[in-house]
């Protein structure tokens, strides 16, 4: 195996290396472009296809036809979803734990199979009025984008790994025209460390992912908020000190809930005798009585989380919101349609952030025209703390609004609700996904790959001898101060170089955690 790991990488590591930066940028063009038509035309149609639905449930003078009409659409999307979902389980759910997989080794996802088949059943099923959000399957459409360019481009397995993280972050570039927060969302939750060939690459599939997000959608903001939100007082951030408290401990308790929503559907299916690719028959029936009495509160949430600021609710409206926004989140993302929840945990931070404000402004702690900030707050601290990349939901947050005054009071926020979900032993959201996903055994057969990662304080200074790798994992080369040097067992890692490993590919996330 150590022979053929060597012919492996030297060939691999020649066609790596010899790649520059521009050919890295022009291929994160590449990327961006095809990932944001095929996004941006999957926001487009999700967008016209809910209002379709919303006016179904909003027109009262013919209600009994259209809810017929919602009954029959609903009916042919669960037996295309039955069709699609046993064809390929990988279109399921958000899509995120998928790419992770990809890129730790775990899974070998079908990017054909996966970008036709989600994009169709993900329109109709984020469109339907479940509060489901388009970003996951943005990302996982990104992602899945970009391994088919590499595989067209016949680009090494290092290059293809970068291609697919750029293609995700173009993703979520694409779906919220937030690009820095595409780049940022892929390091903290997906690929988990920098290198120079990933990070140009994707910042540049990611501008030019939203640069044609833009062309479609235009320059406003997906979520605008009022043009001029007055900061609150130095002798007021104790109350943001509180609100991240309430927002970890609020995250905390969701992600418990969404990890097991699935066993309440088992249950539930045991005793109906319901086969699981038929779950999201629950899922409609449950979602008919909402579209009925409140269909401004269905899908992903961005028209009500704009309405918290256009509108005066109560306490008590927003409690309500609150509550069912939570159960049929649930509910939605557990039937295992195509669907994230990203958006819809936006929503929910939206609404406890407007719970906090109202609170503040009953006790005449803060005055009206602050109250929309707690709605950005809200939605910056309880996203940090269910993902656990508070910088991603600052920046995704500051550019989703539009608006970058309020940093300072995003950063507390989110900070401190980032510590509590740590202290209360909570795991990234995606990350846990993906581990009650995967079998407990994950066998390639021995297939070995290139991957570089870079020397981090945890082995700076340290012998090649000293690391314990295991014995199936060979370091090939370093690149100190601009130059490829081949490493042997006396060789001395430098913080900051980078280290390509011939190694399995499901050995790719344990190596990983050993070395970073």
């Amino acid at each position: 195996m150590e022979e053929e790991s060597h012919k492996l990488s030297s060939k691999k590591e020649f066609d790596f290396a010899s790649s520059s930066i521009l050919s890295q940028v022009a291929r994160g063009i590449l990327v961006g472009l095809i990932v944001g038509i095929t996004v941006g035309s999957f926001r487009f149609l999700i967008e016209e296809a809910f209002h379709f639905f919303q006016h179904l449930y909003q027109d009262q003078s013919n209600w009994f036809i259209n809810v017929f009409i919602i009954l029959i659409m609903y009916i042919l999307i669960v037996f295309l979803s039955a069709r699609l979902t046993r064809s390929d389980k990988d279109i399921k759910g958000s899509g995120i734990p998928q790419v992770e997989a990809e890129l730790k080794g775990l899974m070998n996802l079908n990017w054909w199979s996966i970008i036709w088949k989600k994009y169709i059943l993900g329109t109709l099923a984020i469109a339907s009025g479940l509060m489901l959000g388009r970003e996951g399957p943005s990302i996982q459409l990104g992602a899945v984008g970009g391994k088919g360019i590499a595989k067209w481009l016949k680009a090494s397995p290092v290059e293809e790994r970068s291609l697919i993280a750029s293609g995700a972050a173009a993703g979520l570039a694409a779906a919220f025209n937030a690009p820095i927060a595409g780049l940022l969302f892929v390091v903290e939750e997906v690929y988990h460390h920098f290198s120079r060939f990933f990070w140009v690459s994707t910042l540049a599939a990611s501008l030019v992912a939203n640069f044609v997000s833009l062309l479609m959608f235009g320059l406003t903001p997906v979520l605008d908020m009022p043009d001029h939100i007055p900061q609150m007082r130095l002798d007021q951030y104790w109350i943001y000190l509180v609100m991240g408290l309430v927002l970890g401990i609020s995250g905390y308790l969701y992600q418990k809930t969404v990890l097991n929503v699935g066993q309440v559907y088992d249950w539930i299916g045991k005793h109906l005798h319901l086969d699981r690719a038929y779950y999201p028959i629950l899922a409609f029936i449950l979602i008919i009585p909402i579209g009925l009495y409140l269909p401004h509160i269905l899908g992903g949430g961005n028209q009500l989380i704009l309405s918290l600021t256009e509108q005066s609710y109560t306490f008590q409206v927003l409690l309500a919101f609150f509550i069912i926004r939570f159960v049929w989140s649930m509910i939605s993302f557990g039937s295992g349609l195509p669907g994230g929840i990203f958006l819809p945990i936006l929503a929910l931070g939206s609404l406890l952030g407007a719970l906090m404000g109202t609170i503040c402004l009953q006790l005449g702690l803060i005055s009206q025209d602050q109250f929309p900030i707690f709605i950005i707050l809200g939605m910056s601290g309880y996203f940090g703390a269910i993902s656990k990349a508070p910088l991603t939901a600052m920046i995704l947050v500051t550019e989703m609004v539009g608006d970058i005054r309020s940093l300072m009071p995003l950063g507390l926020v989110t900070l401190v609700a980032y510590i509590v979900m740590d202290l209360l032993k909570g795991a990234p959201v995606y990350e846990a996904m993906l581990e009650k996903m995967l079998p407990e055994e994950v066998d390639h057969h021995g297939e070995v790959t290139l991957i570089e990662i870079p020397v981090s304080d945890k082995i700076a200074g340290k012998q090649v001898h000293e690391l314990n790798l295991p014995q199936n994992v060979l370091i090939t080369t370093q690149i100190h101060n601009g130059k490829s040097q081949t490493v042997n067992g006396s060789t001395r890692m430098y913080l900051g170089d980078m280290i390509y490993l011939v190694i399995p590919k499901n050995e790719i996330g344990n190596v990983k955690d050993l070395l970073l």
